[in-house]
């Protein structure tokens, strides 16, 4: 074959490889869509994941269905996405929790860095500490000087999770000690700090509304750089008096490595549009969420920034990575 053939050859080639392309955007989403969500139902991923996955639904007209795959460890849920059809109708809804499992174990059965394709993030809020009304503390201040005072306990999700570390962080700059009580949802420590059987733990803000305002929590800071608007008189862990404490939890979407790149861009501009609606963003706000906005290739730096940052704390904290065990099957 001549190279004139050649070329004329390839770029026909390509040409239909585009077309082809473009009609599989065009025709997206072809069928309903399934988003799994490694969390039960009402964890503030969950939460904040279904407010997203109904204004999809909505621009595309086609059904998204969220499945919540909770469990001791977020991982199967997303090892089940790891492994669905890399066509863009299964995708996974995640948080934070996405980077730290990548530094907390050794053997995961996908590779957070090849086995997934970034879409976009949705949204972060700061985690609040709240203390419990029956420790009588009126500031961070005063419950640190309680802890220094005697033995103290603080809930947590367990020690593979954000708010464990965010606690052990301010556990070890306020120089104090207390242990851990670990418990399997937001509910039950939110109860646990509410009965006075646990002193403070540091739910994502929305997570904690509720017992604020009930009077069973205590609002003492938020971890954001700045103050949240659901509260505006609670200071920053800064203002209070303990720098370098600034933690979000932040949730976004992922597609299984292999999706076509026209795919994911435009589930990626259409989750900026579902962001941008006002009904989503006064849903978010009312969570204490502030929209994020990101291109699947910023997006994709900034979760793997995220996984750096996981694996430097766990390394400070003395926590050494583990091999990772899948839970029985029932």
């Amino acid at each position: 074959m001549k190279l004139t053939q050649l070329v004329s050859a390839l770029a026909i080639a390509a040409g239909i490889a585009g077309c082809a392309g473009t009609q599989e955007v065009a025709k997206y989403p072809a069928q309903p869509v399934k988003v799994v969500i490694p969390y039960p139902a009402g964890n503030a991923a969950d939460v904040v994941g279904r407010i997203v996955a109904e204004k999809l639904g909505q621009l595309w007209g086609q059904p998204v269905t969220v499945e919540n795959r909770g469990g001791p460890t977020t991982v199967p849920g997303v090892d089940s996405v790891a492994k669905a059809k890399a066509d863009g109708h299964t995708l996974l809804i995640h948080s934070i929790s996405y980077a730290v499992d990548a530094g907390l174990y050794t053997n995961l059965p996908y590779d957070p860095a090849k086995d997934f394709a970034p879409v976009a993030p949705f949204a972060r809020q700061p985690f609040a500490l709240v203390a419990a009304p029956s420790l009588g503390a009126k500031n961070v201040a005063d419950l640190v000087g309680k802890a220094k005072a005697g033995p103290m306990k603080y809930a947590s999700l367990g020690t593979t999770t954000q708010v464990y570390f965010v606690a052990e962080q301010f556990r070890r700059q306020a120089k104090f000690e207390a242990t851990n009580v670990s418990v399997k949802s937001l509910v039950e420590a939110n109860g646990m700090v509410a009965k006075g059987e646990a002193a403070f733990w540091f739910p994502p803000v929305a997570g904690a509304m509720g017992g604020i305002r009930e009077g069973k929590l205590v609002p003492l800071a938020v971890t954001g750089d700045k103050r949240s608007a659901m509260l505006p008189q609670v200071p920053t862990m800064t203002e209070a008096g303990v720098p370098n404490m600034e933690s979000y939890a932040w949730f976004g979407m992922w597609a299984p490595a292999g999706t076509p790149g026209g795919v994911v861009d435009r589930i990626a501009q259409d989750v900026e549009r579902a962001l941008a609606s006002p009904d989503v963003r006064e849903k978010l706000a009312k969570l204490g969420a502030e929209p994020m906005s990101m291109t699947p290739a910023q997006f994709g730096r900034f979760v793997r920034g995220e996984i750096e940052s996981s694996r430097r704390f766990t390394a400070e904290l003395g926590i050494k990575p583990k091999a990772y065990v899948a839970p029985a099957k029932q």
